[in-house]
C-alpha cells in the first residue's frame, strides 16, 4: 500500500505543477478552437493559460510566494550544547561515466552537503547522516553513497559519515533516522522552502531537530519592472511542490488517524 501511495504522490506531484497545468490548458484550448461552437471558450482558456504562465514566471511574485515558506524557519545559529549528528536530506543524482561527482549530484544536493559540512566543522565530534535511495531509474550507486564520495573528497573522515540507504522521500527519511537515532541531538539540513514540511514530518516521528535551512531562493528585488523568466517559473514550481507536499502530509495524517 505504501508503494502505491508513493507512486500516486509522485504522479500527482509532477502533474499538478504550473508547467503541466499550462500545457494541459493549451491542449484543451486547441481542441476547443477546432470546433466553431466552442471557439470562444478556447480563446478564454488561451488567455487563462497565458495569465498563469505570466504570473508564475514573474520574479517579484514568485519571490513573494517562495519567501513565505523560506522565512518561517530562521537559519542555523551555533549553540553551546554539543551536536551529535547533522542529517543532510536527500535530493537527486545520476551517475555518469567521465563526469565529476559534483556534476553527478544535483545543485540542490551540493548546496545541502556544503551546509552540512560547514555545520559539521562547527561541531567537533559530530557525524554526518546521508539518506536516500537509488532513484526512479535505479542508479548503480545510491544517493547517500554518492554524497559520501563527495564528502570524502572534501576531507570529511569516513568514520564521521553514516549512510542510510533506502528512504525514498522525507517521510521515510524521518522514520529511518528516528529508528536509528531516537535520542540524539540532531541538526536537520535541507532547502529553506522544504524545511517547514521536513520539520512537520520529523515531529510526527517524535524527533525535534535543530533546523538548518539552506539554498534560499527568494532575494530582494529592486524594481517591479522586469520580464518573466524561466528561473522565476522554476521558483513557482518549487513553491507549488512544497504546498502540495504540505497538503499531502495533512491528508495522509488524517487518513492514518481515521484508520487507527
Amino acid at each position: 500500500m505504501d508503494h502505491y501511495l508513493f507512486l500516486l504522490k509522485k504522479i500527482l506531484g509532477d502533474l499538478l505543477m504550473p508547467v503541466p497545468i499550462i500545457l494541459l490548458l493549451l491542449l484543451w484550448a486547441l481542441l476547443l478552437l477546432l470546433r466553431p461552437k466552442t471557439r470562444w471558450l478556447g480563446i478564454i482558456v488561451v488567455f487563462l493559460a497565458t495569465a498563469l504562465l505570466s504570473v508564475a514566471s514573474y520574479s517579484p511574485l514568485s519571490h513573494r510566494y517562495i519567501s513565505q515558506l523560506e522565512n518561517q524557519i530562521p537559519s542555523y545559529q551555533q549553540r553551546d550544547l554539543p551536536v551529535d549528528y547533522i542529517a543532510v536530506l536527500g535530493s537527486s543524482h545520476q551517475s555518469v561515466d567521465g563526469q565529476p561527482v559534483t556534476s553527478e549530484l544535483s545543485s540542490t544536493a551540493v548546496v545541502r552537503l556544503t551546509e552540512g559540512i560547514r555545520i559539521y566543522h562547527l561541531n567537533p565530534g559530530s557525524k554526518l547522516i546521508f539518506t536516500g535511495f537509488r532513484g526512479m531509474v535505479n542508479d548503480p550507486v545510491s544517493y547517500p553513497e554518492k554524497l559520501r564520495e563527495l564528502a570524502l573528497s572534501l576531507a570529511v573522515p569516513e568514520e564521521d559519515i553514516v549512510v542510510l540507504n533506502g528512504p525514498r522521500d522525507t517521510m521515510e527519511e524521518a522514520q529511518v533516522i528516528a529508528e536509528n537515532f531516537p535520542d540524539a541531538t540532531l541538526v536537520l539540513v535541507t532547502t529553506a522552502a522544504h524545511m517547514p514540511r521536513a520539520l512537520l514530518l520529523f515531529h510526527q516521528v517524535g524527533l525535534d531537530p535543530i533546523p538548518a535551512p539552506t539554498e534560499y531562493q527568494s532575494k530582494p528585488f529592486k524594481s517591479w519592472w522586469t520580464f518573466p523568466s524561466a528561473k522565476s517559473l522554476a521558483q513557482s514550481e518549487y513553491w507549488a511542490h512544497e504546498r502540495l507536499g504540505l497538503l499531502w502530509v495533512k491528508l495522509t495524517k488524517q487518513v492514518k488517524n481515521y484508520s487507527d
